[in-house]
């Protein structure tokens, strides 16, 4: 009962905080910060998530600091303060004529090109003819051709150890699929087959010099290997994104029969969190990171990743061809 009384308080005061903004707003249409922007991140979200992401609402840190505990957010893992974790960005993909959006996780493997997952960057459509009812397919026809990337780095303030204020830069690029890039999902959302589910994003300009690519794995994942997920965090309870980049160690047990790479992870006390898709899971050592695989959060199960090991030779040559090019300078 006090668990249920707290979710309809924090529920209600987010709504007025949300009605207040609104009356106060003539035709804000588009609440995120533009691009190109250095603006400080914080939001909270009422509505469901969307396949994919979650639609974001800023209102401030005084609404977001109506939320003092969450549920979920510790499945997220811990917040990367030290930055050793900034290659990882978050990816906003907008379908103007379906009046949606998606928001993901990414991952820098060049200075220009960022991977995620192709889930993240595609619309789900009907089932091919003779498909079982209410099942649904996601393939090249219903892809973004366009998408927004945000680099994050924390400044932590001396003597305070809960500061996560931050710099921020966005900017936009264009998508590049591989052409058999294909996701069958059955009546309750399941995945059941997937095939070339990785995504290229290739920025306008190159990232700045402070973040580094992250190279691709030369093994494949094994059963039992502790990954390194990162990505921001949803909590469904008090239905609070939190927008910050945070990481966590979750071990692979199991290939899914669904194909593509994918496999199950585990995660605390055997729950689905969902989390967000396309944030990138990393092999750890002690002087090193690589990336291998892709995070599946927010699609089917909702505890999955997608091995990155059976697109590498794809992947690699993606980004000999951007890196042949001569950059263009960086804007200031």
């Amino acid at each position: 009962m006090r668990r249920e009384r707290r979710s309809f308080l924090l529920r209600l005061a987010g709504a007025l905080a949300a009605f207040s903004l609104l009356l106060s707003c003539d035709g804000c249409q588009d609440r995120e910060p533009a691009k190109g922007a250095e603006t400080p991140d914080m939001s909270i979200l009422l509505d469901e998530p969307v396949d994919g992401g979650f639609e974001r609402v800023n209102f401030g840190r005084a609404v977001r600091d109506l939320v003092i505990e969450t549920h979920l957010l510790p499945l997220a893992g811990k917040i990367d303060v030290a930055n050793r974790y900034r290659s990882a960005v978050r990816v906003r993909v907008d379908f103007p004529e379906q009046e949606e959006l998606k928001i993901c996780g990414g991952a820098l493997i060049s200075r220009r090109l960022v991977l995620t997952a192709g889930h993240c960057v595609c619309l789900q459509r009907p089932g091919v003819d003779g498909a079982r009812r209410g099942a649904a397919l996601m393939d090249g026809t219903t892809c973004a051709k366009e998408a927004t990337v945000k680099t994050m780095l924390y400044e932590p303030r001396e003597g305070v150890e809960d500061d996560t204020a931050g710099s921020f830069h966005y900017q936009s690029g264009a998508v590049r699929l591989h052409p058999e890039f294909r996701i069958q999902l059955d009546a309750q959302g399941q995945v059941e087959s997937s095939a070339w589910d990785v995504a290229l994003i290739l920025l306008d300009e190159p990232v700045g010099k402070e973040f580094r690519s992250l190279p691709l794995a030369e093994e494949e994942i094994q059963l039992n290997e502790l990954l390194i997920i990162v990505g921001s965090g949803y909590d469904e309870v008090a239905r609070y994104y939190d927008g910050e980049r945070h990481f966590s160690r979750n071990k692979v047990t199991q290939v899914l029969p669904s194909g593509g790479g994918r496999m199950r992870i585990e995660q605390p006390g055997g729950h689905h969190y969902r989390g967000e898709s396309g944030g990138p899971c990393l092999r750890e050592t002690a002087d090193s990171l690589e990336i291998v695989g892709l995070s599946g959060r927010n699609l089917g199960e909702g505890e999955s990743v997608t091995s990155t090991y059976g697109f590498r030779d794809w992947l690699r040559g993606e980004i000999q061809r951007v890196e042949a090019r001569k950059l263009p300078p960086r804007s200031p």
